[in-house]
């Protein structure tokens, strides 16, 4: 007879250690010198430096990737038979916090000015706005458990929680819809 109620669980601990949601990095590779969306010229002040480090420690928020599938009907006689059709990865969003310092907005922003220039109106090559993405989920002692490569990344909008003088002491947070092409999930074992 199978065991009822949790106390079974105790006695296995290396299998039941419940995953935590906030143990977790996303990178964002070859963003560390990007000319800030809105500028024209090239000096040295009209780049974001650090790039991939600001994203890494500024993320509070981002959705596991995951895809769908439509189903292709195919008819014969009185029946139907249905069969996968082709696999399309979610928009995605990351949350980042704001930091004055590390201007977290800005990182984002110069990201998805390569794909569209609001000064130029010049719209990117995909070779330069598309990026590869890593999202690590770990233990609570920070031993990795899966990641996820993701490819084809760049960000669709930037938005943030707007500014009041009414309401709350709270952290200013910017979000970004993160359009990718595809997403793998890995095992830290796996190479």
């Amino acid at each position: 007879m199978p065991e009822l109620g949790i106390y079974h669980l105790a006695d296995r601990p290396d299998i039941y250690e419940p995953m935590r949601d906030n143990h977790f990095e996303f990178i964002v590779h070859d963003i560390d010198n990007l000319l800030r969306a809105g500028v024209s010229t090239n000096d040295d002040d009209d780049y974001v430096t650090g790039g991939q480090e600001v994203l890494r420690f500024s993320v509070n928020k981002v959705n596991i990737p995951n895809f769908t599938q439509q189903a292709i009907s195919i008819k014969r006689g009185n029946t139907t038979m249905k069969a996968a059709g082709t696999m399309e990865f979610a928009d995605g969003s990351i949350e980042v916090i704001d930091y004055v310092g590390a201007d977290s907005k800005s990182v984002l922003m110069a990201w998805q000015a390569l794909s569209g220039n609001i000064v130029t109106e010049a719209v990117g090559r995909m070779a330069d706005y598309k990026k590869r993405c890593t999202l690590i989920e770990y233990t609570c002692d920070f031993q990795q458990v899966r990641y996820w490569d993701i490819y084809g990344a760049w960000v669709g909008s930037v938005s943030d929680n707007g500014l009041s003088n009414e309401g709350g002491n709270d952290k200013r947070v910017i979000t970004a819809n993160l359009i990718f092409d595809k997403a793998v999930m890995h095992l830290p074992d796996e190479e």
